[in-house]
């Protein structure tokens, strides 16, 4: 039975766990929050679901307890939202901060450890947790643009009136403002999307799937329930050892011709984390927008560090 902590029991911590439940992930659940009542009051919620699971508990861990540095997937979705008149370079400097004390809460991490960002934005805060924390690369992934495939996925098939399984292909890029669909790659019952869609279907589609986030924020304050399904589905690929290919925010090391930088790519999921990135052929244009993305971040993290 494998052990999978969450760093952060607010309502997307909480979602994750909810999801890992309902689905029989075969684990235990560790709930971690600084605020220990909140933490608290959503194991004791959550463990109203587990008669209806294969899971077999959840329960509170405390930074030091044994139970919490022998985990053997990290969940990390604690970290500050941005505030009026903040910077951006304000807080990714509270995020790190985060990240850094999270490090030394856990203590000596077990060396086959994952770790998988949530907290946003992913792919920057997934680029310094790969300083922080003594892992290889692929063992510290993100979340990435998962679940904006998905999003990309649900939109089509509405349009096409069929179910989303019956779509595939990837969002790829930042998990943001940057992101892209590579439509090269998208096919619908095994048709080419290109194909099935007008140009103005696919324009709308895309601008949809990008702003799909801002549009259920601007309702209800922020995203749980999808973020919760896709971070299960990397999860169950890990346990499994699936091998499934997803889009998650990897750390890029001379993949697509990108160096030095975190961003959403195809990559194997298997029991050691990223065991491969998918190197999927891209046009030139679809090429040149990856790359427009990680330029992007890059310039993040250059602002950050100076």
């Amino acid at each position: 039975m494998k052990t999978i902590a969450i760093l952060g029991a607010g309502a997307v911590g909480a979602h994750i766990a909810s999801a890992g439940i309902l689905k029989d992930i075969p684990a235990d659940f560790l709930l971690v929050d600084i605020n220990e009542d909140l933490e608290e009051g959503q194991v004791l919620d959550l463990r109203d679901s587990l008669l209806f699971s294969d899971s077999k508990n959840i329960s509170g861990a405390n930074f030091g307890d044994t139970a919490l540095s022998e985990a053997d997937i990290f969940i990390i979705t604690a970290g500050c939202a941005q505030k009026p008149g903040e910077s951006r370079t304000d807080l990714l400097c509270k995020n790190e901060k985060i990240l850094q004390g999270i490090s030394k809460g856990i203590g000596n991490i077990k060396s086959t450890a994952i770790i998988i960002m949530v907290t946003n934005p992913v792919d920057i805060l997934t680029e310094l947790a790969q300083k922080i924390f003594p892992l290889s690369r692929g063992q510290i992934f993100g979340t990435g643009t998962l679940l904006d495939s998905s999003r990309m996925k649900w939109h089509i098939a509405e349009k096409c009136g069929l179910h989303p399984k019956n779509v595939s292909g990837y969002v790829l890029g930042e998990h943001g403002d940057s992101e892209f669909v590579a439509w090269s790659q998208v096919a619908i019952r095994g048709k080419r999307a290109i194909d099935v869609l007008t140009l103005q279907e696919m324009e709308e589609i895309e601008q949809k799937t990008q702003h799909q986030a801002y549009e259920i924020i601007k309702r209800k304050g922020a995203t749980f329930f999808g973020i919760g399904a896709s971070t299960i589905k990397i999860i169950s690929s890990i346990l499994s050892d699936r091998k499934d290919i997803f889009p998650v925010s990897a750390s890029l090391n001379g993949e697509f011709g990108i160096f030095g930088v975190t961003l959403g790519v195809p990559c194997v999921i298997g029991e050691k984390g990223i065991e491969e990135v998918w190197e999927i052929p891209l046009p030139e244009g679809e090429m040149q927008k990856l790359k427009n993305s990680a330029e992007k971040l890059k310039g993040f993290l250059s602002e950050y560090q100076l």
